[in-house]
């Protein structure tokens, strides 16, 4: 448990196992826990790293500097801290405002990137018409619970302490505004993928209503070279819905893209 400076923020993050790196990245409702289904898991052939994104439980920032601009630099200055060069990078929703840009900008960073449940800072009038509408229904979320809307009805109905769960997470955040994820500042449009050549797979969930259930489909066309991979029975978070399939699935990925040391 350890904490990495970023221009005087504290970036709170976890190591577990041994190997070559991967950096996991939450999204809006969660943070480092929200992967204790993935680094029990990989941590037994990598180096598992998780992060808590500025604002996001233990790393606590003042308000006016939660934004997805700072936080490609803040895995910039999570990679410094533990001397690593390159990694590969899981992102979960929110998390792609960080792998993404960095993957893009900063290549030499990156090994290879899997987004999963995420529309991205990747622009077109599609992908942003998504963004603003999904932004709205985060930040309107009522009493029921950030799960109720993000996990599909049928895990919900099954897996009653699962969604307390996942409920529970989110609330050792600060509060977060997602509407900042629509600034000018994040977009990334096809000139910044000029020469894109991260290994990248692009995931997301059938059943995903809170984006809508081909949000991933039209966000992997944006990114040259993308995979592209549908779980037919999860929402918004496949990580937390179907562990053991999303764990397989990001396994073979990284198995072809990111071999672990011998």
């Amino acid at each position: 448990m350890s904490y990495a400076d970023s221009k005087g923020v504290k970036l709170y993050y976890e190591v577990h196992g041994e190997g070559r790196p991967i950096v996991f990245v939450h999204g809006g409702g969660g943070n480092t826990l929200s992967w204790f289904q993935q680094v029990p898991h990989f941590a037994k052939q990598y180096r598992v790293i998780t992060v808590d994104l500025r604002g996001f439980k233990n790393s606590k920032c003042p308000v006016e500097d939660v934004h997805p601009r700072y936080f490609p630099d803040d895995m910039r200055a999570v990679l410094d801290a533990e001397g690593i060069d390159k990694a590969a990078f899981v992102c979960q929703s929110l998390g792609a405002w960080a792998g993404l840009p960095l993957a893009a900008r900063h290549p030499d960073r990156v090994a290879s990137l899997v987004l999963t449940g995420t529309p991205t800072p990747a622009y077109s009038e599609q992908n942003w018409k998504v963004l603003r509408e999904s932004g709205e229904r985060f930040m309107n979320r009522t009493g029921r619970g950030v799960a109720t809307g993000f996990l599909a009805p049928h895990f919900i109905e099954q897996n009653p302490s699962m969604k307390f769960l996942y409920d529970q997470i989110r609330l050792l955040n600060q509060p977060f505004n997602a509407r900042r994820m629509q600034d000018d500042d994040v977009k990334l449009h096809p000139q910044d993928f000029e020469g894109y050549r991260v290994p990248t797979l692009m995931m997301g969930g059938a059943l995903d209503v809170f984006l809508t259930p081909d949000s991933h489909r039209h966000v992997a066309t944006l990114i040259p070279g993308a995979e592209l991979y549908e779980f037919l029975q999860s929402a918004h978070s496949a990580y937390f819905e179907e562990p053991e399939h999303f764990n397989r699935v990001v396994g073979e990925f990284l198995a072809r893209c990111y071999r672990p040391f011998a």
